[in-house]
């Protein structure tokens, strides 16, 4: 499926919805994403888990994202919306796994 440009900008409102602290349209905003997009987009359904501080379902997403090759994975190292993943083993292994460069 692709990654339509509504598909963004729902993403966008669920990260900065909850943000303002508006959790219910985040919500919202996260399943409206899942609706027109599917399972197309692994890895931005683990930032925003990880921004709404739900590690358990993040690394969920983020195993899933790794076992289809998402493409946003390139993004795994330089990602600020993952900054607090980081420190994890579960993160640092996903990591190791990738084999990036140093």
């Amino acid at each position: 499926m692709k990654f339509t440009r509504c598909g963004r900008i729902l993403i966008c409102l669920a990260l900065v919805y909850d943000k303002l602290g508006r959790h219910v349209d985040a919500e919202a905003m996260f399943m409206k994403a899942r609706a027109e997009l599917g399972a197309s987009p692994l890895y931005q359904y683990a930032e925003i888990y990880t921004q709404w501080g739900n590690t358990a379902k993040a690394f969920e997403w983020l195993d899933a994202a790794v076992r289809a090759q998402d493409s946003g994975l390139n993004w795994l190292k330089r990602d600020p919306l993952l900054d607090p993943l980081r420190t994890h083993p579960r993160f640092q292994a996903i990591e190791r796994e990738l084999k990036f460069p140093k």
